[in-house]
This record gives C-alpha cells, sequence and structure tokens, in this order.
C-alpha cells in the first residue's frame, strides 16, 4: 500500500457517512411509516447502533493486517483461490452499487428537471466528473466529499423552514402498537447503513490508524442523526395516512418549500441534495475498480475505466432504466449488502481460526 496516499481522520469520518447518505434517504419515511408506522423512527437508533457494531468489527478484523491491501487481505486470510473469488464478488457488487445509484440519480434529474432529454444524455454528461473523481483516487474523492459536506448540512438545515406546517401529534403516541413492529423494521434500517463496507478497502488509506474505531463511531452516529433528522421531520409535516401515499417524501418535502424571492427552490435544493448524492456512486465505483485492477494486476486504470463506463453507456442505452427496474436493482443489490457485511465477518473469523 501506499504510504503517500493518506487520508485524514475526519476524512475517513465523512467517507463512511457520505456514502451511507444516499438515494435510500429519500423513500425511507415512507418505507418505515408501511412497516411500523411513525412509531418506526425508533428503529434508525437501533440499525444505527447494529450499524457502528459491525463497522467496529470491520476495523478489528483489518488491525489483523492493517498495511495490506484489499486483494492481499483478503488472500492473507483465505488462501489465494478463495481470497481473490471473494475480493471479484466484492468489486462486482461495489461496481454494480455505484451504477445503480448512478442511474437512480438521473432517473430523479429526468422525472423532476429535465424531462425531455434521455437518460443516457445525461449519464453522458455525469460520467465526465465521475470519470475525473474516480480516476483521481482515495484522496482526490475524501477531498471531494470534504468540500461539499456544507451542503448536506445546507439542505438540512433547510428541512427546518418545512416545519411551519408540522403537528407533532402525527408521531405520539411514541409507541403506539408495541416494540414488535419497531423490532421487525430493523432490517430496513440496516439497509439504509450499508457503505459500511467501504472500510474494508478505505481502512490501510487511514493516516492515524489507532482512531479508526473513534472514526467510525463518529461517521455512524452522523448517518444515524441524519436520517432520524429526515425521518421525524417527515413523520411531523405529513400524517400517517399522507405519508404512506408519498413515493419519495424527502423530495416531496423540498417541493413546498417557498420564500418571496425565489422562485422554483425545489429545484434548487434538489441539484444540491443529487449533489450530495454523487458522493456514494463515485466512492462505490472507486472500490470497485481499485478491486478488479488490484486483482488482474491492471497497471492502466484510467483506461480500464474509460471501458467500464463504455459498458455502462450501452447497458443504459439498450435497458432503459426506469423507476420500476431501478427498484428491483435496488432490492438485490442491497440484500446482497445485507449478506456482505455479515458474511464476510464470518468467514473471514474462519479463514482466521484455520491459518492459526
Amino acid at each position: 500500500m501506499n504510504g503517500k496516499i493518506n487520508i485524514s481522520i475526519l476524512q475517513f469520518i465523512l467517507i463512511i457517512f457520505g456514502v451511507q447518505i444516499g438515494i435510500g434517504m429519500l423513500a425511507l419515511p415512507r418505507e418505515l411509516a408501511d412497516k411500523s408506522g411513525t412509531s418506526s423512527w425508533i428503529a434508525i437508533i437501533l440499525g444505527g447502533f447494529i450499524s457502528t457494531i459491525i463497522s467496529i468489527t470491520f476495523i478489528k478484523i483489518r488491525e489483523k493486517a492493517p498495511t495490506k491491501s484489499f486483494v492481499d487481505f483478503f488472500t492473507f486470510y483465505l488462501g489465494k483461490i478463495l481470497g481473490k473469488v471473494i475480493v471479484f464478488f466484492f468489486s462486482i457488487y461495489f461496481l454494480c452499487m455505484g451504477y445503480t445509484v448512478l442511474v437512480r440519480t438521473i432517473l430523479y434529474i429526468q422525472s423532476y428537471i429535465l424531462q425531455q432529454t434521455s437518460v443516457t444524455i445525461v449519464l453522458l454528461i455525469f460520467l465526465v466528473p465521475t470519470f475525473q473523481l474516480v480516476s483521481g483516487g482515495v484522496h482526490l474523492i475524501a477531498k471531494y466529499i470534504e468540500t461539499i459536506f456544507p451542503i448536506i448540512v445546507f439542505v438540512l438545515l433547510m428541512l427546518l423552514f418545512t416545519l411551519k406546517d408540522m403537528n407533532i401529534y402525527f408521531i405520539l403516541p411514541i409507541i403506539k402498537d408495541g416494540w414488535m413492529p419497531i423490532f421487525k423494521t430493523i432490517p430496513t434500517t440496516t439497509m439504509s447503513f450499508l457503505g459500511i463496507e467501504i472500510i474494508m478497502i478505505v481502512y490501510p488509506y487511514l493516516k492515524e490508524k489507532d482512531k479508526a474505531i473513534k472514526g467510525v463511531i463518529i461517521g455512524n452516529a452522523m448517518s444515524t442523526f441524519t436520517y432520524l433528522f429526515v425521518t421525524l421531520i417527515c413523520f411531523v409535516v405529513y400524517s400517517p395516512y399522507e405519508i404512506s401515499r408519498i413515493y419519495e417524501p424527502v423530495i416531496d418535502i423540498l417541493s413546498v418549500l417557498e420564500f418571496q424571492y425565489v422562485e422554483r427552490l425545489d429545484f434548487v435544493l434538489l441539484s444540491l441534495f443529487l449533489l450530495v448524492i454523487s458522493k456514494t456512486w463515485v466512492t462505490y465505483l472507486w472500490a470497485g475498480m481499485c478491486g478488479i485492477t488490484e486483482l488482474f494486476n491492471i497497471k492502466r486504470f484510467i483506461i480500464i475505466l474509460f471501458l467500464l463506463f463504455i459498458v455502462f453507456v450501452l447497458i443504459t442505452y439498450l435497458v432503459i432504466p426506469t423507476f420500476t427496474t431501478t427498484n428491483i436493482w435496488i432490492n438485490y443489490i442491497t440484500n446482497t449488502g445485507i449478506c456482505i457485511i455479515i458474511g464476510i465477518p464470518i468467514i473471514l473469523w474462519i479463514g482466521g481460526l484455520i491459518k492459526k
């Protein structure tokens, strides 16, 4: 691992937070309300706690070989054949997740802003800055996430203006139907915290590795607060009946914001919010490319990245993604992600026992 390419603990925290806060947040309030009503916000806290425990587990596992690269780490634990197979599927998962988040974001843009523009054209436009960021490596991506972090804070603060129409009684009583519906909602909230698996590939770049556990705790706490903040705002602005019928409550709530001297503020806020989501697909694509190029010992990272983007364009042109198809993709990928964050520690633990 190149020791000259390091990221600070702040950048490490923001990468974890940045990958977790993506398209899943847009529909999360509705999904939670459908599962267990307006008491479901409690499941976010429980899901954040579970995510933190898994993140700490990843760090503890990674501490056994802190400087080893992505491929070397898995081959160190599992042997060359099984280790490389795991890395290959891990990398494909990263690439699929990155592409799905990117396409879903483009569908939002097409639906709300560029209705007359094809998905493929918007994809081509987005791939240009994405190419620059991914090819720039983890240091550039970390700087990018650090730079746009104030935008996240700004968008969240703007949501406070919607509270003028709030009704606190929409979320009362706090536990309406007991704890069992809340516990059943925990898998849904846990899926929203997908992104912690990126720790496995980012950890070697962290300069202050002794602060890694503190970093994952803070990163997960920030994600938990963000999900909780957005969900509670949606729950007190929309009635329990309304929120279950609004597909993307967060986008809808942004559209109701109005100021005297600003027209179509929702366009501005949506554009900023989609910029925030960009950090998710950029990080995933970089992680997937790192795994593939290292696995096959490919030196020309940029050429492979360019070819990958051509494949993305061809898939988008031939398939013509819709919200329905991307919903199916998201369902498969998130289920795969859950299997990864639960299964990888178990596999590595077994591999460690055999190695001893």
